[in-house]
């Protein structure tokens, strides 16, 4: 659809004050705070045809206009001027990843805790589905005689626990000498994550287990902080299925997935992209707008970034995520490269 000049600068005040107060806005106002050398009757020719078109709307409480959903997309795609970070903000973040960390597992958790402090939405960072199921080394800790815990390092840093009920008692030396055993076989490639299973429960009757060693691996780890900003001004049945979906890995990794075909079936190369809840068939969401990027790690693909309401400060957020996105690349190569 072709928009001129004229009906791209009414359109990105319209939205930019909307973003900034939640309001609507008339001419007047639009000839007055942002200087168009436009008179008021061109004004109002310009937001009928915009409305025409179907990038803003009327609402019921006054004649000024705010903008739909086409409209947001067409702004998030070729308006909207992404914030620069002071040197103070950029400085901030990367003292956050210049700290020692080389598990998956904290680096993430890190990630979402710093994007709802920066943006006041609820972070998220989603762990990859690993393409790579090789087992790096296996740790037990050693809590009494009935009781281990298991700490599996995956070869993609990431870190998997499981709390061991033995059937009988086992000294720490005792775990020590099976901790060397089952680590010189993973060394070697004598086993991988499955048989590491069937060795200790089948070759080596001494542990029992209350429920699977593992977590099902077709379901990611993922981290949110702030999730109390995606609930205000929610009904207490809205929460409730907020809240149920976040607590449904199944439902994390269902969206994990349509965003990264999303945007491979767009062809999108972009640093940061912005998907509307709607637009994912996602009921529980389809009030938010998601500002997320992907970071890679060997040959899986994870994400990062915010929810939050669809009048979102997109210029700052959008710039935000592009920076930490950045610097969680940046420590995940260093890892890798560490390997």
């Amino acid at each position: 659809m072709n928009i001129s000049d004229r009906e791209k600068l009414v359109l990105n005040a319209i939205i930019d004050y909307y973003l900034a107060f939640g309001d609507t806005i008339g001419s007047r106002t639009l000839v007055k705070k942002y200087g168009i050398n436009l008179s008021s009757a061109t004004i109002r020719n310009v937001m009928a045809d915009l409305e025409d078109m179907g990038f803003i709307e009327k609402t019921h409480t006054s004649s000024g206009r705010i903008p739909t959903d086409m409209g947001y997309k067409y702004y998030l795609s070729e308006l909207l001027k992404i914030e620069r970070l002071t040197q103070e903000e950029k400085e901030n973040i990367n003292l956050v990843y210049n700290r020692k960390v080389d598990e998956l597992d904290h680096i993430l958790k890190r990630t979402s805790s710093l994007l709802s402090k920066l943006t006041n939405y609820a972070g998220i960072a989603i762990e990859p589905k690993t393409t790579n199921e090789k087992v790096e080394k296996i740790e037990f800790v050693h809590i009494d005689e009935y009781l281990i815990m298991m700490v599996i390092v995956m070869a993609d840093r990431r870190v998997k626990t499981k709390n061991i009920h033995l059937t009988y008692p086992m000294t720490r030396i005792e775990l020590e000498e099976k901790t060397e055993e089952l680590n010189s076989k993973i060394k070697n490639n004598e086993i991988d994550i499955l048989q590491v299973e069937k060795y200790i429960l089948g070759e080596d009757d001494e542990l029992s287990y209350e429920d699977d060693m593992l977590e099902d691996e077709n379901f990611s780890k993922y981290f949110v902080n702030n999730l109390s900003s995606m609930l205000k001004d929610k009904s207490i049945d809205e929460v409730a299925n907020v809240i149920e979906f976040f607590n449904e890995r199944g439902d994390i990794r269902e969206l994990f997935e349509k965003l990264i075909e999303q945007r491979t079936r767009e062809n999108k190369n972009s640093q940061v992209n912005v998907i509307f809840g709607d637009d994912l068939g996602i009921k529980e969401l389809e009030d938010f707008s998601f500002v997320y990027s992907i970071y890679n790690i060997g040959d899986s693909q994870g994400i990062i970034g915010v929810i939050g309401p669809k009048r979102m400060a997109y210029s700052k957020t959008v710039g935000l995520i592009n920076h930490v996105s950045r610097e969680v690349n940046k420590v995940l190569n260093l890892i890798e490269r560490k390997k």
